[in-house]
């Protein structure tokens, strides 16, 4: 199987800092991809969107439905749903643009998140101090994919894809059934206190 370095297919854009987007753009008025947006993507929660785009963002900056985005803190990626278009990314996170239609873009989720040749890969670019590494943009480029047909990558994409919508709802709906027993269980304590009453 062909190996090649993920800079042929990607470009990483990172996202923009804070303390300099009132010098930068001119307002204070972003509204950022955050840690909540990255989840609630990752989850497949999608909504409406709510926001707008600040007229001073450049357009490319302003996150799209489908783009794919990397939070640099979890070292996952996920694609933006409509709940989270128009919001700009900050410095914790790295919008992928893909520069032509040779790599699905959720076989990249699949290979970035989960794929152990990846994984190992990533682990042995991690810097920083403290409980939180980053993997710098340069490094990010060095990774080597497996390149694949493109029907391939595909069918692993959406298989992976459609594996985490399936986790997500069932994680909701354990937690859904935990709350149901401990309100019935807590409910069969105070009937039996009334009971002695």
């Amino acid at each position: 199987m062909e190996k090649r370095k993920i800079s042929e297919f990607v470009r990483f854009v990172p996202g923009i800092n804070p303390t300099r987007a009132r010098k930068q753009y001119g307002t204070d008025e972003i509204n950022y991809y955050d840690q909540a947006a990255f989840e609630r993507d990752y989850n497949h929660k999608h909504g409406f969107v709510e926001e707008e785009i600040i007229e001073n963002i450049p357009a490319g900056l302003a996150l799209q439905k489908g783009d794919v985005v990397i939070s640099n803190s979890m070292q996952l990626a996920t694609m933006v749903g409509e709940a989270n278009a128009g919001k700009v990314p900050s410095l914790n996170f790295t919008k992928v643009e893909f520069c032509d239609d040779r790599l699905d873009k959720r076989y990249f989720i699949y290979l970035f998140n989960s794929y152990r040749d990846i994984k190992r890969q990533k682990e042995r670019e991690l810097q920083g101090n403290g409980p939180i590494l980053r993997i710098p943009i340069k490094s990010l480029k060095k990774l080597e994919i497996p390149v694949i047909s493109l029907g391939k990558q595909a069918k692993i994409g959406r298989a992976y894809i459609e594996t985490l919508k399936l986790q997500a709802k069932l994680n909701t709906y354990g937690k859904l059934v935990g709350e149901f027993t401990e309100r019935i269980l807590e409910e069969s304590i105070i009937k039996e206190k009334k009971d002695e009453k």
